[in-house]
């Protein structure tokens, strides 16, 4: 399975004949490449996929742009707060869907829309869109940060049976909540273990990402776009 960071918190996967891209929102390529190796899906690699798949967890303009909406996915899946004029598979919280023979659990967020498991093929990977345990440093109170956290608690309960299972999680590390920052990262990974957890929506703060990377054997610091890696876990099967 090959992962290629594009920003923010858009990434490409490509896994035997697919290709899945969740929440591109910069459609600028990196001067002097191009394609997944610029940070962005073009058509023609779109249509170098067998099967492909754009994943939208939310319409925060961070976490998508309209140029990725024009390429020639075979099938987009959106959160359900996106308009009406986007096409696409509304997702909603609970649900189960099915994409281009992948299998797409749809989990909650604490931020608005979804978070998404999806199965393609024999590899299992999580994007968690803006689920995280958000609490601010020096703003959130006593109340907010226990609402924060039953709130984060419930969706990991649900998420619980499919723990050991996720090949690659891509998951909030954001240095805006202070001494909080990697507080919903480590307990996600503390219960879900995913084989490899690559931190996103960090605000270009590379140098964070290398810190955690450095505290966990499981975590994969991606930090540059274009950048990618293969991952080689166990099949499932």
């Amino acid at each position: 399975m090959k992962i290629t960071y594009l920003d923010h918190s858009g990434f490409a996967v490509e896994q035997e004949d697919a290709l899945l891209v969740f929440d591109e929102c910069n459609p600028q390529p990196v001067p002097g490449k191009d394609g997944l190796s610029a940070g962005v899906a073009t058509e023609a690699e779109v249509r170098a996929h067998g099967r492909s798949v754009l994943f939208l967890s939310h319409s925060h303009s961070d976490h998508y742009c309209k140029e990725v909406l024009e390429l020639p996915f075979a099938q987009v899946v959106v959160s359900q707060d996106f308009p009406a004029r986007v096409r696409g598979l509304r997702a909603r919280e609970g649900e189960r869907l099915e994409a281009c023979g992948m299998t797409v659990r749809v989990f909650g967020s604490t931020d608005m829309g979804v978070s998404f498991l999806v199965d393609v093929g024999d590899r299992r990977v999580f994007h968690a869109g803006d689920l995280n345990l958000w609490h601010w440093e020096n703003e959130s109170t006593k109340e907010e940060i226990e609402e924060a956290t039953a709130w984060f608690e419930r969706i990991l309960r649900e998420l619980a049976p499919y723990a050991g299972t996720v090949d690659a999680a891509f998951f909030p590390l954001d240095p805006r909540m202070g001494e909080n920052t990697g507080a919903g990262a480590c307990r996600f990974n503390e219960v879900m273990r995913p084989k490899v957890l690559i931190p996103m929506h960090f605000q270009g703060d590379s140098a964070l990402v290398e810190r955690f990377a450095a505290q966990h054997d499981n975590v994969l610091a991606m930090t540059r776009r274009g950048q990618s890696a293969r991952i080689e876990t166990p099949s499932r099967r």
